[in-house]
């Protein structure tokens, strides 16, 4: 699949999820269950098995990847992350980092989530955790190789921040909130 298709894939399953959470928010009690919903969306398109680089099987979607980079000092988690297949490595033996277990040289997308409660974060709080990652993926795009999709989604079920994004390629973000239903009479 190429690096468009797989782009346009990811944004109609976020498109999918922001709607969905718009439509019944309290679907969604925590992050855990919105990154489980999103990567069940994406089971759709990025679950066939293929061999990785030492010859085993596996699927490109994963959640909750480590990440290390050139400088091997990084101490990153990233909630959803596809990978090329070709350069995934589950079982050399000569692991540098034996507390991952896995190896793999070309992610293709990296997603990052958050969610705010009903009874959250302050804005304040909340905004400061949005800029850590928003941090995060940048630092990851410096010390990781390849031209990959990065993608911060923001749900937020206190209120409607109205929040200006940056308006930049990478990492693509959005911002979702609960629509709001005036009482009709």
């Amino acid at each position: 699949m190429e690096n468009q298709q797989i782009k346009q894939k990811v944004e109609q399953k976020i498109s999918i999820l922001i709607d969905e959470f718009r439509a019944t928010p309290d679907k969604f009690l925590t992050e855990e269950d919105v990154r489980a919903y999103l990567y069940h969306l994406l089971l759709a398109d990025f679950n066939d098995l293929k061999q990785t680089e030492d010859g085993k099987q596996s699927i490109p979607i994963h959640c909750e990847v480590r990440w290390y980079g050139q400088s091997r000092n990084l101490k990153y988690r990233s909630d959803i992350v596809i990978i090329d297949i070709s350069t995934l490595r589950v079982s050399d033996e000569n692991f540098k980092l034996p507390s991952k277990g896995y190896g793999f040289n070309k992610p293709l997308v990296i997603i990052e989530i958050k969610l705010r409660r009903k009874i959250g974060d302050s804005d304040n709080v909340f905004l400061t955790k949005i800029r850590l990652d928003c941090d995060k993926l940048t630092e990851l795009r410096s010390e990781i190789d390849g031209d990959f999709e990065s993608y911060l989604i923001i749900f937020d079920k206190k209120n409607n921040l109205n929040l200006e994004l940056k308006n930049t390629e990478k990492p693509k973000e959005y911002y979702a909130y609960p629509y709001i239903q005036e009482n009709s009479i």
